[in-house]
């Protein structure tokens, strides 16, 4: 019997669903795009989409809620619901909903947008709402964000099967299938927000006098500023950033607002070799390219194993990757580092949508004694991560 077909048997008596397929069609679908047939409907929206509240929403709207609106301009913008479109409908800041188990949520936006999306998804689960409806425009296959394949479980069925059996744990299950769902029926509404911040799994994240390899450092250095807190002064923490911009305000930012120095910003993107790759400029659908585009950036890039070695880097703790799509190149320039380090990994995968099955299999033949978790950290399809770690 091979290890895969004990582990199905020791998960099968423990009473855990092995069946991807059941698994998909449970998903439940956290985020319906549409208006509850209720009069009871609390609407939740951010100020600069306020005014574009449709009359079918109001219609059954008992309060409106505005993000980050103080207490003038909520009661400003119940004047002007009263005067201008003759609607007696009490407008409160957001943090009023925290009390409230009677209405039917709604979030309004006026477009689709990530980030708006993204920042009232958090706003309702800091206060409890993990099940909301959404109000707004969603396109089908707007980069990423909005990808809908249709087959994309029967053309990858053998795949997908194959991860879902090595997850871990029941949420990475129910992470991966609620993903697959969603990409197979085009309804983000179905994706599940994993409750821990990214790249901090319980299980493997960042601990004290870690040495971690970052691949893909943001200019906002959220993470950045996460990983030099988890490390404390004795850590050391490596950041990959081609682009020379990004390269720059990381430097600055870190440098002033960093707890301790241990964090070293380095010019390079990660990849397998010594190479210049293009990145393509496109917000949140960056990635690289063969093509020197006038949208195109010219970046230089390093693997890991000859940071590592050039350095004389004496242990790897932990290696992230959000590196565009170039994450199983630059797993294949950490070879050396994975097999002689054994480091935990927390590595995106969605930036393709085999990624979601490919990296996964191409970690599982390298690394043969991890386990691997699956987490999702955002209202859409961005930020699925794969966790890894040595049993």
């Amino acid at each position: 019997m091979t290890a895969r077909a004990r582990r199905l048997v020791r998960l099968r008596k423990a009473g855990v669903a092995m069946d991807l397929f059941a698994a998909i069609k449970g998903s439940p679908l956290l985020r319906p795009n549409a208006i509850p047939v209720s009069k009871n409907i609390g609407v939740v929206c951010l100020p600069s989409a306020f005014s574009s509240i449709p009359e079918v929403l109001l219609a059954g709207a008992k309060a409106v809620f505005v993000v980050g609106a103080g207490c003038a301009q909520c009661d400003e913008m119940g004047r002007a619901l009263a005067e201008e479109r003759g609607k007696n409908i009490p407008v409160f800041q957001m943090e009023k909903i925290v009390q409230r188990i009677d209405l039917d949520v709604v979030f309004y936006h006026h477009a689709f947008e990530y980030g708006p999306l993204c920042s009232c998804w958090w706003y309702l689960r800091n206060v409890g709402y993990d099940s909301f409806y959404t109000f707004m425009p969603v396109p089908y296959n707007a980069g990423i964000t909005t990808t809908h394949i249709p087959g994309y479980y029967s053309s990858n069925k053998e795949s997908l099967e194959r991860v879902f059996a090595m997850l871990a744990d029941a949420e990475s299950r129910a992470v991966f299938a609620a993903r697959v769902r969603a990409v197979e029926s085009g309804n983000i509404g179905f994706i599940k927000v994993s409750a821990y911040e990214e790249y901090f799994h319980p299980l493997v994240r960042p601990e004290c006098d870690d040495t971690i390899m970052d691949g893909g450092v943001s200019e906002n250095v959220l993470s950045q500023l996460a990983f030099i807190k988890a490390v404390g002064p004795g850590g050391r923490i490596f950041g990959f950033e081609p682009d020379p911009v990004g390269f720059c305000a990381a430097c600055e930012r870190i440098k002033a607002q960093a707890l301790y120095d241990v964090y070293k910003v380095i010019p390079f993107g990660m990849w397998h070799k010594r190479d210049t790759v293009f990145f393509e400029i496109s917000g949140q659908g960056t990635h690289v390219t063969s093509d020197a585009s006038d949208n195109a950036v010219a970046c230089e890039c390093i693997s890991v194993d000859e940071i590592v070695a050039a350095n004389r880097i004496g242990k790897v703790d932990f290696i992230k990757m959000d590196v565009e799509g170039s994450e199983i190149n630059a797993l294949k320039g950490s070879l050396r580092t994975l097999t002689e380090h054994r480091p935990k990994l927390a590595i995106s995968i969605y930036h393709q949508p085999q990624d979601l099955y490919f990296i996964p299999l191409f970690l599982q033949n390298v690394c043969h004694d991890y386990e691997f978790y699956i987490g999702h950290h955002h209202a859409s399809l961005h930020e699925t991560v794969l966790y890894c770690r040595p049993r």
